[in-house]
């Protein structure tokens, strides 16, 4: 055999196959057309030889680059890594590589980064972004780019979406607060252009109601971002309203650290003076102080179905979207106990 890179034809001569089996035994999507007893030498004589696929010769032949562009709004935000890692784990064991990026949530920074996944040929996007309506998914959809939609559940006939069932997390958490005795509520929600904080705004809201709550509007805030420090300072000014509340109901873990952080700065504890809740249960909430009551949602899960709608629409084009709604479930801690009146 010559010297230099090994090749399919080289591991056909070895084996006494032809080369189109050994293709077949390398290709993830069609390895199940050849026997279990050609697969394994297929695999021991290449790996004896040193093979690596040229994935340059291997899009010019098939039209893939066997790579997907993954984009997410913050890269630092902990509700993202598990969801990347599901959407690795799945895309390797096909075949295909993650591409990824971080958007910082910029329309202008993400039109630009996809343009450059596209630039390099990915085979499909998988990303989480604001609206159904920005030019990136818009051209996404003129150019039939298979397209999987993260974190976000919307009504679009031409997009398939992965998302948690937000409005069954909100109604654990105040149903939860009712059992312990809690009639007022405060909530912090996050950004209501993304659906992830309109969902669950509503969702408490339409939970309050089913549990015979009063909604309070003045006891209610939007923060612009799932950030910490906006989180306190928004909490600061609930609190200093005056307003009698027992329970601080909020849209992510982030916002509830914010909200641990308020009430310290107003003599307050937790959960002695006022209960608080978060959303996602990221590591964060085991490490507060007292640990976090909050909704688990399922983000491991949720990257790997999303991947796997994706080798699903790669394999075949004219397969019609999904919508998947994973369920969550409530994680009791040491942040909520019942309300000094119920004690």
């Amino acid at each position: 055999m010559a010297s230099g890179r090994v090749t399919i034809r080289d591991i056909a001569e070895r084996i006494g196959v032809h080369p189109s089996t050994v293709s077949r035994v390398l290709n993830p999507e069609t390895r199940n057309m050849v026997s279990p007893e050609v697969i394994a030498q297929v695999q021991d004589i290449a790996a004896e030889l040193g093979y690596r696929p040229n994935p340059i010769a291997y899009g010019l032949r098939t039209n893939q680059s066997m790579t997907v562009g993954v984009v997410v709004p913050d890269l630092t935000n902990p509700v993202f890594p598990p969801t990347i890692r599901g959407i690795e784990d799945t895309l390797v064991a096909s075949g295909y590589v993650p591409l990824l990026a971080n958007s910082e949530g910029d329309q202008d920074r993400e039109q630009l980064i996809v343009d450059l996944m596209r630039n390099r040929r990915v085979d499909g996007l998988i990303l989480t972004t604001s609206s159904p309506n920005t030019p990136v998914i818009l051209a996404c959809k003129e150019d039939r780019l298979p397209l999987v939609v993260i974190h976000r559940t919307w009504d679009d006939p031409e997009i398939s979406c992965v998302g948690f069932d937000d409005a069954l997390g909100t109604n654990l958490i105040v149903q939860h607060l009712s059992s312990m005795g809690h009639e007022k509520f405060a909530y912090i929600a996050g950004p209501l252009d993304l659906t992830t904080g309109r969902d669950r705004h509503f969702g408490t809201i339409n939970a309050m109601r089913e549990f015979g709550v009063r909604v309070d509007q003045d006891l209610f805030a939007v923060v612009d971002s799932f950030d910490e420090e906006e989180s306190r300072i928004c909490c600061n000014e609930l609190l200093s309203k005056g307003k009698e509340f027992t329970a601080i109901i909020t849209g992510s873990d982030l916002i509830a650290a914010g909200c641990y952080a308020a009430l310290r700065e107003h003599g307050l504890r937790c959960p002695d003076d006022i209960s608080i809740t978060g959303y996602n249960d990221v590591p964060l909430a085991t490490h507060l102080y007292p640990a976090l009551t909050t909704i688990r949602t399922p983000r491991y899960e949720t990257g790997a179905e999303a991947a796997k709608m994706m080798i699903e629409r790669l394999n075949n084009r004219e397969i019609p979207p999904r919508w998947v709604k994973f369920p969550p479930s409530l994680i009791i801690r040491d942040s909520a106990g019942p309300p000094k009146s119920a004690k």
